[in-house]
Order: C-alpha cells, then structure tokens, then sequence
C-alpha cells in the first residue's frame, strides 16, 4: 500500500475516533435522569421486545422498528439503561462517518470526503441529538446512505447499486417514518438520471422497488397483527402532528395550546392510559379530521401557516422561551451547526445544479423531506436526519469557492491530504 494512501486512512480512522470520542463524552456528561418523553417510546419498546417478544409496552404510540430492535438487543447483554442505548448511539457514528465520507467523494472528491466527514464529526447538533435515545443519530447514517447508492445507480447504471437504494431507503423508512412516500420518486431519479428514450430506468425502479418491498412488507404483516388492519406507515403519530399544526390557528399562544393538549388531548386521545395500538390509531385518526377540519374552517390562513412550518424547519436555532441559559446554548449549537455553514450550502447547491441528471435524489429528497414535515409538523429537530446531506453541499459549495478564487490552494490540499494529483476533485468520485 503506497504511503500516501496509508497516511489518508489513518486520517480517516482518526476523525471517525474523534467523533465517537465526542458524543461519548457528550453523553457520560448527561444526568441520567433526564429522560425525554419520546424516549420512553424506544426504550419501552425494546423492553418489550425482550420480555415477550412484541412492541406493547410503548407508551405513547407505535414506532418504527429498527431502532427498538438494536435497543433490545443492546439490552439483552445490559440490562435496560438510558445510558447504555445513548452510549451505542455514539458508535453509530462510525457508519454515519463512512456514509458522509462517502458521499462528500461522490460530490467533491477525496478531499472534499474528507472535510465531510470532518464537519460530520464535531458538527454540533449530531453530537447533541446523540444524547437523545431515539432515531436521529441512526437516522443521520442510513439516510445519507440510500441518497448515496441513489447517486451511484444513477452514474454507474449497476443494478447492484439500484438494489442498494431501494433497500437502504427501506430500512431508513424503518428508521425513519417520514421516508415512506419518497419511494414514489424512484421512478423520477431514473428517469431524470438516464432519460426516458431507453427502459433501462423502468428496469432500475423496479430493481430498487422490489429491495425495498422486499425488507418493508413483513413490517405491515407485523403492523396487521397490532392494528387488525394493514397499517402502510411505519409509524402512528401523524394525526397529532397535522392537529397541533392547525390548532396554532384557533390557540395562538404556544403556553396555552401546550395546556389543551395536556388536559384535553394526550390523556383522551394521544396515548390513553392502558389503550392498545387499535385505540391510539383511533384517536390519531380522530386528531387527524379535526385538523384538516381546522384547516377547512380556515384557509385563508393555510398559507400563513405553511410558511411558518417551513422557517420552523430551516430555522438555525430552536427558540426557548422563558430559561435564557438554555436559550443562549441553543443559538450556540444552531449557529455553530447549521448557521455557520448555510452560505456554503447555497453555493454548494447552486453549483451542482450543472450535475443535476445525476444529483436528482440529493435535491429531490431535500425537497420532499421539507415538504412532509411543513404539511404536517415544521420543527427543526426534525431536518436534523438529512443535515448529512447539507453538510455534503456545504463542502461542495467550499470547493467551488477556493477552486474559483485559489485553485493551486486546494490542489495543494488534495495532493498533500489524500496523495492524489487533484484529477478527482472537479466533483466526481475517483471509485
């Protein structure tokens, strides 16, 4: 193995180390009874799973899979803990940063892999979420991952590549509930990839539909047996999300609507003490026509309210009314994460429009995931699973920039960093 290429691996490692080093101490530092409400739902169950083998013991409704399967088998060997799953969280790093790496080679070459990986690892808001048992430190891996062998597919035309996507963005759907409807953009990526004049896009969705079918149907077999009925989603929660959205039209003030949902919602109709999954599937269904009837009451404040979902999820820092300490800690982490590198995600993307055929997938899912979360629930914790695909365009967007003002600068970079002669950095992986 030529030296330059060691030289570059042990970088690799090292930052990966770097990163898992972080959150572990992020998470050893946490107090262990500080326990989030949507936690419970992993952890209980994962419980579940260990004492009789099912999801019931969740409390508040029904979850996505993957997540409370690595829980449980996590505590087969530890016994239930808080800070055992936080802990196991922080090596999911170590997929997420060779997913990000990867994809930053794809986009801006070795180098720009790299520093992928490199903003990856101290970025703020996946070392905070880490602190948190649930889905966004698993999410941040295979989310960027079915994006990636979406790229790949569409340059190297392999049907391996299109089996990849199709069941990498099953188990992120499995991960990640709101993932579900971009598998109808399938179709589109090929499409727009390869070209309508030849039915190798047909062929290639049906590859990538077929994987995906493949890992996602026993899940509605499973979810038959909880709800008496064939439940498509991975997850029951939505009509929660779409009534607190319309409900910001009848109650204004965020106390206040806090205060009808803890008298008047989550007791009756979120998660009933004692309810089974066919009750909380009812009153999600139930919470779900009261808002759209809140919204057809209302539609001349339907645009309002959309636009306030979408600066609520691009938003560079959640906002803490009342405790300015936690406050002044949240704009810390928002403009150190996602503030900080927002002009360079702009470049980032403006300049890959040129790649567009082959970059569809990153845009497109971009577009998709904001639109899931403004019709339904606009919060900044929720984009936080595809900022791995922002950080990707950010250093895209770097790249372009110093190759534009100084070239021979990052040439430079590339040569003494990865060994390569900088042939693999105008935007095109060298695999």
């Amino acid at each position: 193995m030529p030296e330059s290429r060691k030289r570059f691996l042990i970088v690799l490692m090292a930052v990966l180390l770097l990163g898992v080093a972080l959150r572990v101490g992020y998470v050893l530092s946490l107090s262990r009874e500080r326990i989030a409400p949507d936690e419970l739902d992993y952890l209980n169950s994962a419980t579940g799973l260990i004492e009789d083998g099912s999801f019931d013991k969740t409390v508040y409704y029904h979850v996505p899979p993957v997540v409370p399967l690595l829980f449980a088998g996590l505590f087969t060997f530890t016994g239930p803990s808080y800070t055992a799953a936080r802990l196991l969280q922080c090596f999911f790093f170590i997929a997420a940063g060779t997913v990000l790496y990867l994809l930053g080679k794809e986009l801006s070459g070795r180098l720009g892999g790299l520093l992928t990986l490199g903003v990856a690892a101290v970025y703020p808001y996946f070392v905070f979420f880490t602190g948190y048992a649930e889905t966004e430190a698993l999410a941040i891996a295979v989310i960027p991952a079915a994006i990636l062998f979406a790229v790949r597919s569409v340059r190297s035309q392999r049907w391996r590549d299109c089996a990849f996507f199709g069941g990498l963005l099953a188990l992120a759907t499995l991960t990640r509930a709101a993932v579900f409807l971009f598998v109808l953009a399938i179709p589109l990526v090929y499409l727009i990839g390869w070209g309508a004049r030849s039915w190798r896009w047909f062929r290639a969705t049906i590859v990538a539909v077929a994987t995906f079918c493949c890992l996602y149907l026993p899940w509605m077999a499973v979810n038959r047996s909880y709800f008496g009925e064939i439940i498509v989603t991975p997850t029951i929660g939505s009509g929660v999300m779409l009534y607190g959205t319309a409900l910001r039209i009848e109650i204004p003030d965020s106390a206040e609507r806090g205060r009808h949902f803890k008298n008047n919602i989550y007791s009756q109709y979120y998660y009933p003490p004692g309810a089974s999954h066919r009750q909380r599937l009812e009153g999600d269904r139930y919470l779900r026509q009261e808002g759209r009837r809140i919204l057809a009451a209302h539609l001349d404040e339907v645009p309002s309210l959309l636009l306030t979902n979408v600066m609520r999820f691009w938003q560079f820092y959640p906002h803490s009314p009342g405790d300015q300490q936690t406050a002044f800690w949240y704009k810390l982490i928002g403009l150190g994460s996602y503030g900080i590198i927002f002009p360079l995600i702009l470049i980032g993307a403006a300049v890959g429009l040129h790649r567009f055929r082959e970059l569809s997938s990153v845009y497109g899912f971009i577009t998709y995931f904001t639109l899931v979360h403004v019709a339904l629930y606009g919060m900044l914790r929720y984009r936080i699973p595809m900022d791995g695909l922002l950080i990707a365009l950010a250093v895209l967007g770097f790249q372009s920039a110093l190759l534009w003002l100084k070239p021979a600068l990052w040439n430079g970079m590339e040569q003494s960093v990865t060994g390569a002669d900088g042939s693999d950095a105008h935007y095109r992986s060298d695999s």
